[in-house]
């Protein structure tokens, strides 16, 4: 049989005591929860914002000429921020469509002056570079497009 003789006394006190602890810290939990908003001992939704990263384009060099002479070279890198889970579905990496609409959009362009670089709508050609990725490879992929390096190099300063 059963001896209730340990549980007289200040081991009863004790007993009733974590129970009640462990009571008010599950309320409290729960409590605090609610008032945060967060779903009380549930998985996470799936419906979480989407998830950016920010990757660097590699180098490009784009030639300036005028009057069918090289000039110089206008040196880009790109920092742009890139939706990843749309980013896994692509066959491939949106960098070569934002070096490729760059090295266009800078080669063609009349109103690039690279004696004046500064004057240059860099905004403007972010802007433009991100709009035509998106509407190529789908919107939401690319979040924003910044410049790492926008620089000018003339010929006879180019290595060989």
């Amino acid at each position: 049989m059963l001896q209730w003789g340990l549980l007289e006394g200040p081991m009863i006190k004790m007993l009733v005591l974590a129970i009640w602890v462990s009571g008010i810290t599950a309320f409290t939990s729960a409590a605090a929860s609610h008032w945060l908003g967060l779903p009380f001992m549930a998985p996470a939704a799936d419906s979480a914002p989407p998830l950016y990263e920010y990757r660097k384009t590699r180098v490009i060099n784009v030639p300036i000429i005028a009057d069918g002479a090289l000039l110089g070279y206008v040196i880009v890198q790109f920092l742009y921020g890139v939706n990843v889970k749309v980013a896994e579905k692509l066959n491939v990496t949106p960098e070569v469509f934002i070096m490729d609409y760059a090295f266009r959009t800078l080669y063609g362009d009349p109103s690039l002056d690279f004696r004046r670089l500064d004057k240059y709508d860099i905004t403007g050609l972010t802007i433009q570079l991100k709009n035509m990725v998106n509407e190529k490879l789908g919107n939401g992929l690319i979040q924003e497009i910044l410049i790492q390096d926008f620089s000018y190099m003339p010929k006879d300063q180019a290595p060989r």
